[in-house]
């Protein structure tokens, strides 16, 4: 591929996720309106518009949460520098990307706004589905397991992780 060829074929890619994500990231709350919401048990991204259409091929769900989310926290709407990946521990699914608050928050939370995150989180809204990878950048079950194999080999690595761990976190709850 010629350099011309790939530079159309990055406007083409561009113009796709411009059309697929349309104006759903406008007239989405502050982090001010979005503590009212909190108060409520309403994560933010519950009340942003979720686009229409197939979600673009060549994205992968992680981009596609980058694309909708637009540097916000799905929580709290907040705009840091970076947003984390957030997933389940339990499944090793990407979840959707929040700020470092929100992401320490969400392991220790039982309030009701991080149980409706769970229950429906942005990977969810958006119908994309994608492992977590490891810190070695390896995922914990490959994605050729079936994802019964996988959520199975998950949940074993969460529990020798939470059995070596017993109890520490237990000195950062409230």
């Amino acid at each position: 591929m010629t350099a011309a060829e790939a530079m159309e074929e990055v406007r083409r890619r561009d113009a796709v996720e411009l059309e697929w994500l349309g104006t759903t990231t406008e007239g989405r709350p502050a982090f001010a309106e979005a503590e009212v919401l909190d108060r409520q048990g309403i994560p933010s991204c519950h009340v942003w518009r979720v686009p229409n259409g197939e979600v673009p091929p060549h994205l992968s769900a992680t981009q596609v949460l980058r694309r909708w989310q637009a540097g916000a926290c799905a929580m709290c709407s907040a705009r840091p520098q970076r947003l984390l990946v957030d997933h389940c521990h339990r499944t090793g699914l990407v979840r959707g990307l929040l700020c470092t608050s929100c992401n320490t928050a969400e392991g220790l939370q039982s309030a009701p706004s991080f149980v409706a995150y769970r229950g429906r989180p942005p990977a969810v809204m958006l119908g994309v589905d994608e492992m977590y990878g490891s810190p070695w950048g390896e995922e914990i079950a490959p994605s050729s397991a079936s994802p019964e194999e996988r959520i199975h080999r998950n949940a074993a690595h969460v529990d020798a992780a939470e059995a070596l761990f017993a109890g520490i976190a237990d000195r950062f709850r409230a």
